[in-house]
């Protein structure tokens, strides 16, 4: 991976590439079609950029091009204005910034049933497993809680879903009531009042699905959550989802488990993950 910083002397939006002048010599440099999409209106003739690539050269066209693997700065600079359009250290900043709130924080996960191997007919996912861990500012654990959830699928629960949880009939004999889990996460967040922390957006649209399945008043909102998998998204310019086990897999090397599917152990990582991440922006 190198760096580059220069003015971008010419755009070929069809070819998804643009150019930049290095030591007196001209070299091309190509996005992906989601770079393009979010970047293209300031791909304009004259911006100084900053930016990483690849250092490998792909045919694009009739030029040979590197590959962008992000950018670290657009703007544009004339004689009596600059203007930042892009810069991933702001961005930075702004990641470290929520990751070092204080409060309480709420680590959860939500498994959902599947639909049958022979699916007949309409079908709804329902949640059939919570697990969640709270935690102070400081990393102490408060609280935790999980259970499997009784639903409202009069076929029960899939052979599908048993096999991708790894679980029987015996095991749902304990299950929760959906009023009973309704009241312990409601009780949880009216003691602690922590901020929700969740990987990816599955879990908040499944708990708001769950309320309006249920006819229950909503517990949350959109404000109460932060996606932890998209602020790793924004702070390292990824720009493909990652799976949980792998976002720890990043921090700590010698971590090389396979995701379990149970929700208690999914929320505890999703807190490893918070705490490494965090320590990580700190150091940085």
């Amino acid at each position: 991976m190198e760096k580059i910083s220069g003015r971008i002397r010419n755009v070929n939006l069809e070819d998804r590439t643009f150019e930049i002048l290095k030591r007196n010599k001209i070299e091309y440099f190509y996005l992906t079609r989601s770079q393009l999409q979010k970047f293209k209106n300031y791909l304009q003739v004259g911006f100084f950029v900053q930016l990483e690539y690849s250092e490998v050269k792909e045919k694009r066209g009739k030029v040979l091009a590197y590959p962008v693997i992000g950018f670290i700065k657009l703007i544009s600079i004339t004689r009596n204005k600059r203007t930042v359009y892009f810069d991933m250290d702001t961005i930075k900043d702004g990641v470290k910034h929520v990751l070092n709130k204080p409060g309480n924080k709420m680590f959860i996960d939500l498994e959902f049933t599947m639909p049958p191997y022979n699916p007949s007919g309409e079908f709804e996912s329902e949640i059939v497993e919570y697990g969640f861990i709270i935690e102070d500012e400081n990393g102490i654990i408060l609280t935790e809680e999980s259970s499997l959830i009784e639903i409202n699928d009069k076929n029960g629960v899939s052979d599908r879903t048993m096999d991708f949880l790894n679980l029987d009939q015996d095991d749902f004999k304990k299950a929760s009531s959906i009023s009973d889990f309704y009241n312990t996460f409601k009780e949880a967040l009216n003691e602690y009042k922590p901020v929700i922390m969740v990987w990816g957006t599955n879990d908040i649209q499944m708990l708001n699905s769950f309320y309006e399945m249920n006819n229950l008043e909503p517990l949350t909102s959109r404000a109460s959550f932060i996606n932890l998998m998209q602020l790793m998204k924004n702070y390292f310019g990824l720009k493909s989802d990652v799976g949980l086990f792998k976002a720890l897999e990043y921090f700590d090397k010698t971590f090389d488990k396979v995701q379990s599917h149970d929700a208690l152990t999914d929320a505890l990582v999703t807190s490893q993950v918070y705490n490494c991440f965090k320590r990580y922006a700190n150091k940085k």
